[in-house]
């Protein structure tokens, strides 16, 4: 459940359609990859040669190590998927101990083969910080790279790294197809520096990340069918903007005051959603007509678990301050007559519900306002 599958979904997503083959995927009803994902993807020529890159995924969990060696024995390089979160850490250091057993019984030394580890789900509350993470896991001193695979952050940089490794290893001196420990891996080309449209706190608000994040708000909202890539206009990016800072905001503080959340909180969260559908058949039917993955939900369900906790830390009983009395509904219905004809008996669940949201929204705007009030956050509108 690192989010392998998921960068493997969005390289797909992202890929030029000429480019890309069918994307296989054989996974278990718990949506973990049970064998393997197949991406073939080419790129273009390479010292006039065609290179057609073929991606896979491999099942984490301990108990398929024979499929993961099966998959490893042809293997030119490989991304180590890592889970930032610090309670993942000992299961990190597990499978990355897996895949240098395993490349061992090949004749492969881990520190002498393409190899990257991608520090994912950097948005997490309980998201290690890199140098923990880099004097924790990557013995290896492998090249690193950072992304929330779920807004599709970093995944195409780290298919640019190890495809650059791979080929290096691959044209170097001695060094043959599939695998061969003969040489080093070349260090990776220096990073360009993305666009920043933001700062909050220190955090980057990357341009990539912020157009991953517009277009999965606008997936996950929309009413109707959807627009392949929504083109937004300048009021409403710095609305989006203003929601994302609220967001990393609102996981700031939750990292900062170690707020730990339940898994079954999560999973609850997306089983309501789920219901709204009537199936989880049409639900994943949903998913897919938005070219949506289920860690996108996933994302929507942690936030509102973390704003519902920062609420109650804030007001206590949340529900009881959220409760619409019959005086409320009945002044409001006196104030705006003409919008519900028939009678207020008539509308009264609709009335309450509207207070209802109000009050909701008071709340949230009221604790976005304490977020901020410390916080440093620059706004760079020049690079939307």
């Amino acid at each position: 459940m690192s989010g392998k599958t998921t960068n493997l979904q969005v390289i797909h997503q992202k890929a030029p359609k000429e480019s890309k083959g069918d994307l296989i995927a054989i996974a278990t009803e718990g949506d973990r990859t049970l064998f393997f994902d197949f991406l073939p993807l080419d790129l273009g020529q390479v010292k006039g040669m065609n290179t057609k890159f073929q991606l896979y995924t491999v099942p984490g969990q301990v108990y398929y190590a024979s499929t993961r060696k099966l998959v490893l024995q042809g293997a030119d390089g490989v991304v180590f998927v890592a889970d930032s979160q610090k309670k993942k850490l000992e299961e990190n250091i597990e499978a990355l101990k897996d895949l240098e057993t395993s490349l061992k019984e090949y004749g492969i030394d881990m520190k002498n083969f393409p190899l990257v580890i991608q520090w994912n789900k950097r948005d997490l509350p309980d998201a290690g910080d890199i140098p923990w993470l880099e004097e924790n896991i990557n013995w290896t001193k492998a090249v690193t790279t950072e992304a929330v695979a779920a807004r599709g952050d970093g995944v195409m940089q780290t298919l640019k790294v190890a495809a650059k490794l791979v080929l290096d290893h691959i044209n170097s001196k001695g060094s043959e197809i599939s695998g061969s420990p003969a040489a080093a891996a070349a260090p990776a080309a220096p990073k360009k520096e993305e666009a920043l449209v933001a700062l909050v706190n220190g955090g980057k608000v990357t341009r990539n990340y912020f157009v991953n994040y517009c277009q999965t708000q606008y997936r996950l909202t929309a009413s109707g069918e959807v627009e392949d890539f929504k083109r937004f206009s300048r009021e409403e990016e710095l609305a989006q903007l203003n929601g994302l800072i609220n967001q990393m905001l609102l996981m700031q503080e939750a990292k900062k005051s170690a707020m730990a959340l339940d898994k079954k909180q999560i999973e609850a969260q997306v089983v309501s959603f789920g219901r709204k559908f009537g199936s989880m058949e049409k639900f994943n039917q949903w998913l897919d007509e938005r070219h949506l993955t289920m860690d996108a939900v996933k994302n929507e369900a942690v936030k509102n678990i973390v704003i519902s906790m920062m609420l109650k830390g804030k007001y206590g009983d949340v529900a009881a301050e959220l409760a619409v009395a019959p005086a409320e509904t009945a002044a409001y219905y006196d104030s705006h007559q003409q919008a519900f004809p028939g009678g207020m008996e008539k509308h009264q669940d609709r009335i309450a519900q509207i207070l209802k949201n109000k009050k909701k929204k008071k709340m949230l705007d009221d604790l976005f306002a304490v977020l901020r009030k410390d916080a440093k956050i620059e706004i760079f509108e020049d690079k939307l």
